[in-house]
């Protein structure tokens, strides 16, 4: 067996052994691969999550191409509307070794009760680094969300300011519309985009607060920029510590 190969292997690995060590709780319970919802972790509780995302040019080309990317992620809620995380990355691009990405660390304050204004409004900042500091990125995003019955939508405009030799601002967004098949299964439709292209595609979930996972995918719409992928699958991991 190839290094690259255990890599591959170890990761998960691990990943489940952290998991079910600590499967208790209180977690997030997320609908969406990409779209974040109106809520933050309760005052004194926390949560891991694991981020693992395929890209690839096409769903049909995918073998010898397909880059994987790693993160993990340490939430705790710091009042009962607001709460902070940070984030370790990790990529691994065909035919070479996992590698160090940087790191993120997230705050998250909901602006109000929920059910208080026809959408929950939540502000989102993530300030985005590597290791040796010579990029930075600052996203800022506003989340609006409204359940109806079983159904929830989610609205996510985006501005991200990076910067490697000057400030570039990019603006984004990501939109997810689900519902609610019971308290543990629930299917939905994500989009998200910005200037180097559009994507939309199906998400399901199950779980309950404690124990949850989402998987989403991501098809391109129209045209995209060179080396961005055109199909992309994320699944997320959530459980309460």
């Amino acid at each position: 067996m190839s290094r690259i190969e255990k890599n591959n292997l170890m990761y998960p690995a691990l990943l489940f052994f952290i998991l079910i060590i600590t499967a208790q709780g209180l977690a997030d319970n997320r609908r969406y691969a990409w779209t974040y919802e109106y809520q933050t972790l309760p005052r004194g509780k926390g949560e891991i999550e694991s981020y693992f995302t395929l890209s690839a040019p096409r769903i049909n080309q995918m073998k010898g191409v397909t880059a994987s990317e790693h993160q993990l992620e340490l939430e705790v809620g710091m009042t009962d509307r607001f709460d902070i995380a940070i984030e370790q990355i990790f990529r691994q691009n065909p035919g070479v070794a996992l590698s160090y990405q940087g790191y993120e660390f997230r705050a998250r304050y909901r602006i109000s009760e929920k059910g208080k204004y026809f959408f929950d409004p939540l502000i989102f900042l993530e300030y985005k680094g590597v290791a040796d500091f010579s990029k930075h990125e600052i996203e800022w995003r506003l989340i609006l969300a409204k359940d109806i019955d079983r159904w929830n939508i989610s609205l996510n405009p985006t501005l991200s300011f990076e910067r490697e030799d000057e400030w570039i601002t990019k603006p984004e967004y990501a939109i997810g519309a689900g519902y609610d098949i019971s308290d543990l299964f629930r299917i939905g439709l994500e989009a998200k985009g910005s200037e180097e292209g559009n994507y939309i595609g199906p998400v399901i979930s199950h779980g309950r607060d404690n124990l949850w996972v989402a998987l989403g995918s991501a098809f391109k719409i129209g045209t995209i920029k060179n080396g961005i992928p055109g199909f992309q699958i994320r699944m997320l991991l959530g459980v309460g510590l």
